[in-house]
């Protein structure tokens, strides 16, 4: 019996139905390629989704620097700017914000001080409005953007 590929092919999709898309995977391992947001060099990455404590990746953490009142930079040494606390946000509200979906990555070999392979994970963010190609559970998902 064989199989045939399935391939979805997306004109201009909206951020929703990219997210939606790559969170079709599930629990399951996932593969897309995007375009960084940096210098637009392409990433093929697999990714995960649901985990919840990796043994090799700590949890990300939604930190915003808090700015200084007096010279509005973040990285202000004034005593009363150390005093006071780091706002933090939730994880969720960040991504929805910069138009991005945080999933851990299985491709990052994580090693100790030694060099010896302690496992693969490390946490990364995918720009939605970058995607350009994702795959899971059989599905091809190919967008065109114009």
């Amino acid at each position: 019996m064989e199989k045939v590929a399935r391939e979805v092919i997306a004109w201009n999709p909206p951020v929703d139905w990219v997210k939606d898309a790559m969170e079709n995977a599930g629990t399951t391992i996932g593969s897309v390629h995007f375009n960084k947001r940096k210098n637009g060099e392409l990433r093929k990455m697999s990714y995960r989704l649901h985990v919840t404590n990796p043994k090799v990746a700590t949890k990300p953490k939604g930190m915003v620097p808090q700015v200084c009142s007096i010279c509005h930079r973040a990285d202000c040494r004034q005593p009363k700017f150390l005093d006071t606390p780091v706002k933090s946000k939730s994880k969720k509200t960040i991504d929805k914000a910069n138009n991005q979906i945080t999933v851990l990555d299985a491709n990052k070999v994580v090693r100790d001080k030694d060099g010896v392979v302690l496992g693969r994970g490390a946490w990364r963010t995918v720009p939605l409005e970058k995607v350009i190609r994702i795959k899971n559970k059989g599905v091809t998902y190919l967008i065109n953007r114009t």
